[in-house]
């Protein structure tokens, strides 16, 4: 029965240093697993700053790069062209604008950029209706009664005047 025992003792101790071992192991493919994630994050991070370098260039003089990264700065052009025109309808939509100077979302009613202090277009309210002729000429001074138009045309006076 001691054979047996210290047969058992040496079974489970060489077993359990296996299981050591491979725990280890497991720690350590994990630890190289994570390092090579890590690495190829900052390797992505490098390709976009490089990206971006060339891109900046490309905008600057686009007979600087060659032909195969010329049509991927087209096609990144046409999609800073489609973001541009989403902002736009997203700040129509919530009665917005863009600084001309820095691009912070203004209000409409603001003339000056409260971000970088330049002065900014007026946006008419789209909610004021303007008065225009009933004739149909497009004025917006006459509503149709003949020589009240301060425009020519149809409703100004002469020849294509209207007759109301």
């Amino acid at each position: 029965m001691s054979d047996f025992l210290d047969n058992l003792g040496k079974v489970v101790n060489e077993t359990a240093k296996k299981a050591i071992k491979a725990s280890g192991d497991v720690v350590e493919l994990t630890k190289t697993s994570l390092n090579i994630k890590f690495d190829e994050v900052k390797r992505e991070s490098f390709f976009k700053e490089i990206g971006g370098i060339v891109y900046r260039g490309y905008r600057i003089s686009p007979e600087s790069v060659s032909d195969e990264i010329l049509d991927f700065c087209r096609c990144i052009d046409e999609i800073e062209n489609s973001i541009s025109a989403q902002r736009a309808k997203a700040a129509e939509i919530k009665k917005k604008k863009f600084c001309v100077n820095c691009g912070k979302e203004l209000c409409k009613t603001f003339l000056f950029c409260y971000s970088c202090g330049a002065s900014q277009p007026e946006i008419p309210d789209e909610d004021e209706e303007e008065e225009i002729c009933e004739c149909g000429c497009g004025c917006e001074f006459g509503l149709g009664n003949e020589g009240d138009c301060k425009e020519p045309g149809p409703c100004g006076g002469g020849e294509d005047s209207c007759n109301f």
